[in-house]
This record gives C-alpha cells, sequence and structure tokens, in this order.
C-alpha cells in the first residue's frame, strides 16, 4: 500500500522553454507555417474554383436569339444602310420625322436660380452688416 500513494502531478511546461528556441531560430517557428499555410490554401483554393467552374458550366446556358437562328440554319437578313434608307425615305415615316415644331420646355415654378454676381455681393454685405439700434448706423463685421 505505500506503493500507492499519490504523487504530486507533474509540473506543465510552460512557453518559456520554447523561448530561446523562437528566438534562435524565428522563421522555423513563424516564417515556415505562413509560408506553409500560403501554398495548401493556394492549392485549396485552385481546387475549389475548378470546381465552382465545374459546376457553372453543366448548367444550361441561355442562347441570344441570333445563336438560336444559327442553330436551326436560318440566317438573318443582312443589313444595308442604303436599302434601309430608301425604305424609310418611301414611306410615311419620313413624313412623320419632318412634322415637328420647336416648342421651349418651361422650367417649374420652384427651380432655384443662383443670384448674380451683384446681388451676390449685396447679400454677402447684408448679412455681415451689423445696425446698431441705438446709433442706427450699419457696421461692417468680420467674422
Amino acid at each position: 500500500m505505500a506503493d500507492r500513494l499519490p504523487r504530486p502531478a507533474p509540473k506543465l511546461r510552460s512557453a518559456q522553454h520554447l523561448a530561446p528556441a523562437v528566438r534562435k531560430h524565428p522563421f522555423l517557428y513563424f516564417g515556415l507555417p505562413l509560408i506553409g499555410i500560403l501554398v495548401g490554401g493556394s492549392f485549396a483554393l485552385a481546387h475549389l474554383t475548378q470546381t465552382k467552374v465545374d459546376y457553372n458550366s453543366t448548367k444550361v446556358q441561355q442562347m441570344s436569339r441570333d445563336e438560336a437562328l444559327a442553330m436551326d440554319g436560318k440566317r438573318k437578313k443582312n443589313f444595308d444602310v442604303r436599302e434601309e434608307y430608301f425604305r424609310l425615305q418611301a414611306g410615311s415615316a419620313a413624313e412623320a420625322l419632318d412634322d415637328w415644331d420647336m416648342v421651349p420646355v418651361q422650367k417649374p415654378p420652384d427651380t432655384y436660380v443662383p443670384p448674380s454676381p451683384g446681388e451676390m455681393e449685396e447679400l454677402l454685405i447684408r448679412a455681415s452688416t451689423k445696425v446698431d439700434d441705438g446709433k442706427k448706423e450699419p457696421k461692417i463685421v468680420r467674422w
């Protein structure tokens, strides 16, 4: 029974025993893990990005009207500027385009009109002038 007496718990080793090693080889404890995390993260992100691209390429893609017509074998008629010009000249569209009058658009009544330079100078003088009640003389006050 004497052998089964409780022993004192071993002292926990603190970070103090690492301090000399960190001071001696800082790259080993800080630089190498950082570089490892960066390289590993780069490979992980490349894998995730490729997975995302593969997933998006499997989705149904919407085609434009021109692509749909090209797949059906039907070709869109080529656009000719001269042909379009003569078509517009012959129709009533040309008459409708020429039948207009220039009408000025009135401004709404609440539109702010900035004061002219003379009015602005007068407003500034009035704002910086102080009238004494006893003398009734304007006195220019510099702020």
